[in-house]
């Protein structure tokens, strides 16, 4: 009989260089929402009930009972969960029934942190953003290689980056390359 094995995008990675730390990140869940056309306040109220809190305003997150929710566009929420839960969309849609669609995109995405000193100077050779400005709970939508990439910012001189998971190879060898050019400078 055949044994399967987890497989992550990043394969665990955990690499330490010169002033910049990569971590795979791993142990949540995330999940779409698409609020219905004249759903909002009836979406808003339903959020506030189920997860505490405010809805993110554009360009920014904010801290749920379970994890972070990230405003993706108008009336898009990307949901990050700390639950480990392969059938969350599910869970979560009765709440939202009829006011917001749900989809499960977890495996759709690779999830990366970087973190340390020298963060800002690798991430403005990568990402077209002024990142140095942002203040902490900033996040958006962006491309990095030209690869679709969410960034969002958790610490001084911390940041998850979302890639899909189809480029992921990709993405980690062209953020490899910049910290090698920063590092050699």
């Amino acid at each position: 009989m055949s044994k399967l094995l987890a497989q992550t995008p990043f394969g665990g990675l955990e690499k330490t260089f010169d002033g910049i730390k990569l971590k795979e990140i791993s142990g949540f869940e995330i999940v779409s929402l698409a609020v219905a056309k004249g759903q909002s306040n009836a979406f808003a109220k339903t959020f506030r009930k189920q997860f505490g809190g405010n809805l993110p305003e554009p360009g920014n997150w904010t801290t749920t009972k379970t994890g972070k929710i990230l405003w993706t566009g108008q009336s898009q929420y990307f949901l990050f969960s700390d639950e480990v839960d392969e059938r969350l969309d599910k869970t979560l849609q009765a709440p939202f029934s009829d006011i917001a669609y749900l989809t499960l995109q977890t495996d759709g995405w690779a999830p990366l942190e970087i973190s340390g000193p020298k963060t800002h100077d690798v991430l403005e050779r990568f990402i077209p953003l002024d990142l140095r400005a942002w203040e902490i709970r900033q996040g958006t939508r962006t491309s990095a290689h030209h690869i679709g990439v969410i960034v969002i910012k958790t610490g001084a001189e911390t940041y998850q980056l979302l890639a899909p998971t189809s480029s992921s190879k990709t993405f980690l060898e062209a953020l490899d390359h910049i910290i090698e050019n920063v590092l050699s400078v």
